[in-house]
């Protein structure tokens, strides 16, 4: 069917070409062109200025045998400002035709121009305020991005994993955490298989005659995500119902019920349904203490990718061995569903921010032991994340640097201070401010960003004006600096008088700041404290 409906398209753009003139293209026959490198951070400012994609509709064919996909993309883009081209990311696949259609005119065929990393086109007919339909016609294998192998089982299977900038590598897309969009996704699949997707499956339709070993399956994500969330998995899958009705909070889109289930390769289904036992009681905690639940229902994925745990919006990818193995510890799926509301309803606005993601994560992800284990436990993963800080290798770097990112490299950003050091930030804001200040300042940060972006100044704001304080000294010595605090104690007494005197003074590195915090010391004499 897919299939039938590919050649239809390409029909369709020939015409198009020969009634709109000239059209320049690339040969159809060339090979497909080099792919760039992942992870290298872009220029400062904006990613691409006077474009905003709201909507992107994938189409796309898995095949039976090797790693070359069909496929076929439209980009709904906003246009902010005066245009004359514009591009869009796209790397190591190749791109047959471009169509654009803007101001309810005919859809055209326009020339293009492809190198590693983008492809360039005029931008026609369109003003700001326009949204412009941009339809891409590619084909080829993948390098990155959707990964095509045999899972831990030897059997064949797809999946997207696309952190930090990897989605260009199987779709054309704006691909920074800045500019998020809602998706419609169309994937034509071995039958055999299951395709999982973000948001709500909508249609599933069986093979025509002539290609009955496969079927087509179509999801749509409402909610606006970056494109590092916007995946597809498909396999063999054994899919298992957690929760039917997770506690996910009175409102849109799921309105307090929220389906829970697990994919599971069906050789480790068992392990699947024992480590997520717990996912919905994990959305009620978090439901009850942030926000509802912001996506309509949860899957929690046994994927074959390159991370151990990735947050993708309602559809959470996890490690395939780990779970074959059932070494998952039920901490990531806890980090993994905090994320649903730090990370990807409320994202970060660059990647030199990502602590708000994984801070955030590793913060909460612990809190909810706190609430669901004991105060011990949550002492226990809290202590463990703040000395995996001190034994890394960054702690001479800030969480956010505004000027460098670690090597140049996006992927070297995934270290203690995103993670442990940011939740240790977090944990020390609410003991400085207290639980109930601290928990309602969150939530005021959640509320004015859900489903957009934010950066470290947004939570500062958020935090000060639920407090009334001034906290800039908090973020510039925690956030913006590197290092902590490394105390040298010294003590005398003076029995006449009676007094003790104790002397604390900070020894850490001179490029690191003093810090301001506050210190309680606990005196003992005389078998008395």
């Amino acid at each position: 069917m897919i299939r039938t409906q590919a050649a239809a398209i390409t029909a369709a753009l020939t015409v198009l070409a020969g009634c709109g003139g000239s059209v320049r293209v690339p040969p159809l026959d060339r090979p497909e062109p080099r792919a760039t490198r992942v992870g290298i951070v872009p220029p400062a400012g904006p990613y691409q200025s006077g474009v905003d994609a709201i909507h992107y509709a994938i189409t796309i064919e898995l095949p039976d045998t090797g790693k070359h996909i069909t496929a076929s993309t439209r980009a709904d883009l906003l246009i902010t400002a005066p245009l004359d081209s514009i591009w869009l990311d796209l790397t190591g696949l190749r791109v047959r035709t471009v169509t654009t259609q803007a101001r309810r005119k005919s859809v055209r065929a326009v020339s293009f121009r492809q190198d590693s990393a983008r492809i360039y086109f005029p931008l026609h007919d369109a003003r700001p305020g326009d949204t412009v339909h941009v339809t891409v016609l590619y084909d080829g294998e993948p390098d990155d991005g959707l990964i095509i192998r045999n899972n831990v089982h030897g059997a064949r299977g797809a999946f997207a994993d696309n952190w930090p900038d990897r989605a260009r590598f199987w779709f054309p897309v704006i691909d920074h955490p800045s500019d998020k969009a809602t998706v419609d996704y169309t994937v034509t699949a071995p039958a055999a298989w299951e395709v999982i997707a973000n948001g709500v499956r909508t249609d599933l339709i069986e093979g025509a005659a002539n290609i009955k070993q496969k079927r087509t399956w179509r999801w749509r994500i409402e909610q606006p995500i970056p494109a590092y969330l916007m995946v597809i998995g498909a396999a063999d899958f054994a899919i298992g119902v957690t929760d039917r009705c997770a506690p996910g909070g009175a409102a849109a889109p799921h309105n307090g019920c929220v389906p829970v289930s697990y994919y599971a390769f069906p050789q480790d289904s068992l392990n699947n349904a024992n480590i997520f036992r717990r996912s919905g009681q994990m959305i009620g905690h978090f439901a009850n203490l942030v926000a509802p639940f912001p996506y309509p229902q949860l899957a929690n994925v046994q994927s074959a990718t390159r991370f151990g745990g990735m947050e993708n919006a309602g559809a959470i990818f996890y490690s395939e061995t780990a779970l074959n193995k059932n070494t998952l510890g039920e901490s990531t799926v806890s980090h993994e569903i905090a994320h649903q509301w730090f990370g990807d309803a409320v994202t970060p606005g660059h990647w030199s921010h990502l602590w708000l993601s994984e801070g955030f994560a590793t913060y909460f992800g612990n809190q909810f032991f706190e609430r669901a284990d004991g105060l011990a436990r949550f002492r226990q993963l809290t202590t463990e994340s703040w000395q995996g800080y001190l034994n890394s290798p960054v702690t001479d770097l800030a969480i956010v640097d505004t000027t460098a990112v670690p090597k140049n490299d996006l992927l070297a950003l995934l270290n203690a201070n995103s993670y442990n050091k940011g939740g240790a930030v977090l944990h020390m804001l609410r003991g400085l401010l207290g639980d109930e200040v601290f928990f309602s300042g969150i939530r005021r940060y959640y509320r004015r960003f859900a489903h957009g972006n934010a950066r470290t100044a947004d939570l500062q704001r958020a935090l000060e004006e639920e407090t009334g304080r001034d906290l800039g000294w908090f973020f510039q010595q925690w956030v913006y600096r590197p290092g902590h605090p490394i105390l040298a104690v010294t003590h005398s007494y003076d029995a006449a008088a009676g007094e003790a005197v104790v002397t604390v003074n900070q020894t850490q590195k001179a490029a690191w700041p003093t810090f301001r915090f506050p210190l309680e010391l606990a005196v003992s004499a005389a078998g008395t404290t």
